[in-house]
C-alpha cells in the first residue's frame, strides 16, 4: 500500500473525515512532513473503499455547499494501519534545496549569500512560531482529553518540529557568522 493511503488512514483513525477535509488536514496538520494534493485523496479514498479500508460514515449538508461525504476508517483499516505503524521504515531522505545551495557558498560573494540565509532563517523562524502555537493548542488539548493518546501522539511530532526549526535557525545563524 502507498504512503498516502497510510496518512489518510492516520487521520481516520482520529475522527471521521471528507476527501476536502483529508487534504485539509495533510497540508495544515501534516504539512510540514506530509502533503497531498486533491488528485490525489479522492482516489485513494474511492480505492481504499473498494478494498474495505474505509467505509461511508455519514452525508454532511450545508445550505450553500454541494453534500460531503464523511468517511472512518474500517476494523481491517485500522488493523493494516497498526501493522504498517509498527514495520520498519526505510532510511528517509532529505532534499532540502537551500542545503543544496548552502553547498556552494564559497563560490558566491559573502554578502549576497548572507541575504540569502536571512531569508531562509526567517522562513525556519515563522514555521517555529507556528509549531509553539500548535505546542500550545495540543498541550491545552491534552490536559483536558479523556483520550489522550491521539493528541500525545501528535504533540510528540510537532514538537519534532520545534526541534528541527531551532536546529536550522541555529545551523543559519553559524553560516551566516562562518561567513
Amino acid at each position: 500500500m502507498s504512503s498516502i493511503r497510510y496518512a489518510m488512514l492516520t487521520l481516520l483513525a482520529r475522527e471521521p473525515l471528507s476527501g476536502y477535509d483529508i487534504k485539509q488536514q495533510m497540508n495544515n496538520r501534516m504539512g510540514p512532513f506530509w502533503k497531498a494534493g486533491s488528485n490525489q485523496v479522492y482516489p485513494e479514498l474511492a480505492k481504499m473503499e473498494g478494498e474495505g479500508l474505509v467505509k461511508l460514515y455519514g452525508l454532511e449538508q450545508h445550505a450553500y455547499r454541494p453534500v460531503r461525504k464523511l468517511y472512518e476508517i474500517t476494523e481491517a483499516g485500522r488493523e493494516a494501519l497498526i501493522q504498517w505503524t509498527t514495520e520498519p521504515t526505510e532510511r528517509e531522505n532529505i532534499r532540502d534545496e537551500f542545503l543544496l545551495k548552502a553547498y556552494n557558498t564559497w563560490l558566491v560573494e559573502p554578502e549576497k549569500m548572507i541575504i540569502r540565509i536571512e531569508e531562509k532563517k526567517k522562513e525556519h523562524e515563522e514555521r517555529l512560531a507556528a509549531y509553539l502555537d500548535k505546542v500550545e493548542e495540543l498541550t491545552q488539548l491534552l490536559d483536558s482529553s479523556n483520550s489522550k493518546a491521539p493528541i500525545a501522539s501528535s504533540l510528540s511530532v510537532v514538537e519534532f518540529g520545534v526541534q528541527y526549526e531551532r536546529l536550522y535557525i541555529e545551523w543559519c545563524d553559524k553560516l551566516i557568522k562562518k561567513l
